[in-house]
């Protein structure tokens, strides 16, 4: 914005002047009348004649042109340069790298553009990479930072330059930033003017651009990993990604090739890490087959190697899970269910099966002095740890302790939040106290646990359910009559919802798992429902002998937790089929594995500790948070929590955690992270009376790199809006000696008034000489004198 005005040195010619103007027009006029009919040159000398007129007559006032400038030497002008990593590519056709170019143009300060800044401004120089620096001259310019965060440098030079009188900012990068910019990072800013560096067209380069780590219920593919590649310059190439431990060992590889110029690869990877917690692993991608693409001399024709290759972390948590299993009577189903977890090791089955009911008790039923259940004689049990004839008769297995559940079901939060998960099979409400119905309500809901109920006589509206409060947690309505088995039995499906849930498949492709549901036996057993609540997703379905559906697994989100109904009560028949296939053998098995992992995949533990990345001071931090919850599963305050690190080089190191002032319940640590690197953390928590509550661990990668490499080309866009944004513009490198040349005139907090004097500027003469002149050369083309 140039800010100038018009002054009249003598304003009180004015009057005279435009005297002068109108008589002299109305004398061409008269003049001119006639000849004016005859050709129109005559009306154009007329008027140029009288424009020459005027301009004389305008030098009567004494125009004068006044301008503010920018009061030299009073504001402060900054350079600022960018010192990452990323400026040490070479551009196509430079024999030198970004940096080396940008040096020299900013350490030859005998340039005339350099010269001119420093007359009318107070220069400073600062080198950013993940913050912002004083420098006094940019020859400690090395270009050896490995982050670009652009966002924390603007918001360190707002902090710095408040109440300064800054008129602007060169800014010298590539935009290619590594932190998160947002229109509030530059917002209260002087005018920023980006000169980009590096060229957008000519590279050649392959880039992962994006991976993403996913945990899911799939027993084929715990860990997920996809990887999109992008290219640049290599067209129908083929490309090879494999995936490595950090050990360097190679996992898996594929290979694709691509059928676009601007459409990324997606590859995707399904892993089985070897042991639970925190996984690393590395993502490399190469040009060509993969016996060549990763060879020592496979990258040399492209722009960089450093974008190549990704650090990323899997984290399937410490495990094992506890499921509480509640069976009404001994049945098939919890031998196969039982059979099925044996061999996993984030699953940790317990039982409560009951083998008889209560009785009255009877003095004629019992020996003389024998007051416990006579299906005990034999056993080498006193009368204290023996069920009486008026209490139901329970098998517990797998217990962590002799007193767990001796009880019986869990009364209290306590007892019955240590488990994730719940699993009701064939058991009646009435087995249950209504306290305990409603803390298993509350266990969903509140504690954030996981409930499945599974079918049988006994369960829902056959076992009473329908009046109380777990009914609220069930997905599915209770008021329904009992349904009359057809006597073909049903057939099992899985609904449109269904084929979308991985952990609801059993094989990998669509058709193999079209051909399985149509060889599966059928089943005889299924619970009635007289609808789905608003939420709740059908996952399967079965269609009887009369072309009838009706749901057979119903799942939804109550509360904090998930609760599932599997309406069908026979699913063991499955596992009595013969066939050599290994797959078919075990697909009961895996069908509750599966089906278990969702089920407790988002349910919290008492003690969470995750990493979560902090820009906010302007240095890469990492912010190792820990929320602690009591044994009812309320948040914590009076706790000492203690975490220890274990840096990618180095010895573990241990450091106190502080309670936050955020939200309740939340303790945290703040470290760098740095170096780049594979880190692992694990926080211990003992309570306010020294009893040790439990320990929780996590992990993340340090991979300042792959963002600072993402792109080869500058980031115009972003430097463009950050222009946009403080009001001003993108200067080119061939620009900088006519835009240092304006920047005077442009606005700016300290400035003087100019005047420069119009009237005797050589340009209004000359203008004056020429209307003269070009109308005398008319006349005399025309014959007159």
């Amino acid at each position: 914005m140039i800010l100038a005005g018009l002054i009249f040195g003598h304003g009180e010619w004015s009057g005279p002047a435009m005297a002068l103007v109108a008589v002299c027009a109305v004398i061409l006029f008269v003049a001119y009348r006639r000849l004016w009919m005859e050709s129109p040159w005559f009306g154009a000398g007329a008027i140029v004649k009288w424009l020459a007129v005027a301009l004389l007559a305008f030098c009567l006032t004494e125009p004068l042109w006044s301008s503010q400038r920018a009061r030299p030497g009073a504001n402060v002008f900054l350079l600022v340069a960018d010192n990452s990593q990323s400026l040490t590519l070479a551009d196509p056709g430079q024999t030198g790298t970004r940096a080396e170019a940008l040096k020299s143009l900013l350490t030859t300060t005998a340039a005339p553009w350099h010269v001119r800044l420093e007359q009318d401004f107070d220069v400073r120089r600062y080198l950013f990479d993940s913050y912002a620096k004083y420098v006094a001259d940019f020859s400690t310019l090395t270009a050896n930072g490995d982050r670009s965060d652009t966002g924390a440098m603007l918001r360190s030079l707002k902090e710095r330059l408040r109440d300064r009188p800054v008129a602007g900012i060169l800014l010298f990068t590539d935009g290619n930033s590594t932190d998160a910019v947002a229109p509030g990072d530059w917002d209260g800013l002087p005018p920023i003017y980006p000169v980009p560096l590096g060229e957008a067209a000519g590279h050649r380069d392959l880039a992962i651009t994006n991976v993403s780590v996913t945990t899911t219920s799939f027993e084929d593919a715990p860990v997920t990993l996809q990887a999109e590649i992008t290219q640049q310059g290599f067209p129908g190439a083929s490309v090879s990604v494999r995936v490595e431990d950090v050990d360097g060992k190679i996992i898996q590889t594929e290979a694709q090739t691509y059928g676009g110029k601007s459409t990324p690869l997606v590859f995707r990877f399904q892993l089985r890490p070897s042991a639970t917690g925190v996984t690393f692993y590395r993502v490399r991608a190469g040009l060509g087959e993969a016996k060549v693409a990763f060879e020592a001399d496979a990258g040399k024709n492209e722009t960089t190697l450093a974008n190549n290759v990704r650090l990323v972390t899997a984290d399937r948590g410490a495990g094992p899970y506890r499921l509480l299993y509640v069976s009404g009577r001994p049945n098939w189903e919890y031998k196969f269910l039982r059979r099925a977890l044996e061999g996993d090791d984030q699953l940790d089955l317990t039982a409560m099966i009951r083998i008889a009911k209560k009785e009255a008790k009877f003095e004629f039923r019992s020996r003389d002095g024998e007051a416990a259940n006579p299906l005990f004689r034999g056993f080498d049990r006193t009368d204290e740890e023996t069920e009486r004839y008026d209490q139901p008769v329970i098998v517990r297995l797998n217990t962590k302790s002799p007193e767990e559940l001796r009880d019986g079901f869990p009364k209290t939060p306590e007892a019955l939040y240590r488990f994730h998960a719940v699993i009701i099979d064939d058991v009646e409400a009435a087995f249950f106290t209504a306290e305990q119905l409603s803390l298993l309500e509350r266990f969903v809901s509140e504690r954030g646990g996981g409930l499945l109920m599974l079918g049988g006589l006994e369960s829902f509206r056959q076992g009473g359910y329908q009046k109380t409060p777990l009914a609220r947690a069930l997905p599915v309505y209770l008021d329904a009559a009992p349904v009359i088995a057809p006597t073909g039995g049903y057939h099992l499906g899985l609904t449109r919802e269904g084929w979308l849930q991985p952990w609801a498949r059993l094989r990998s492709t669509e058709g193999e798992e079209a051909r399985r549901i149509r060889e599966r036996a059928g089943l005889m057993v299924l619970n009635s429902t007289s609808g789905l609540k608003p939420g709740a997703s059908v996952i399967a379905d079965v269609v009887d002998s009369r072309g009838q559906k009706q749901p057979a697994l119903v799942t939804h989100q109550f509360g904090q937790g998930r609760c599932a109904a599997l309406l069908a009560g026979d699913l063991w028949r499955w596992q009595l089929e013969q066939s050599d296939d290994l797959r078919v053998k075990d697909d009961l098995g895996k069908a509750w594995r599966q089906m278990l992992r969702w089920l407790i995949v988002d349910v919290p533990s008492r003690i969470e500790l995750k990493p979560v990345a902090d820009e906010s001071q302007g240095t890469p931090l990492v912010r190792l948070q820990a929320r602690l919850r009591d044994a009812e599963f309320h948040m914590q305050d009076n706790a000492a929590v203690t975490m220890t690190l274990t840096p990618p080089t180095g010895e573990p190191i241990t450091i106190p955690a502080e309670p936050s002032l955020a939200e309740p319940g939340l303790y945290e640590a703040i470290t760098s992270a740095r170096p780049a690197g594979a880190w692992k953390a694990a926080v211990n928590v003992v309570d306010g009376d020294g009893r040790p509550v439990g320990d929780a661990k996590t992990g993340w990668a340090a991979d300042p790199l792959s963002r600072e490499f993402e792109r080869v080309a500058p980031n115009r866009t972003l430097l463009s809006e950050i222009a946009t944004g403080t009001k001003g513009r993108i200067v080119e490198w061939s620009e900088l000696e006519s835009f240092v040349t304006q920047l005077p005139q442009l606005k700016a907090p300290l400035t003087e008034a100019t005047t420069t004097p119009l009237w005797h500027h050589p340009l209004v003469w000359m203008l004056v000489v020429v209307g003269l002149c070009a109308e005398w050369s008319i006349r005399r083309r025309r014959g007159l004198p």
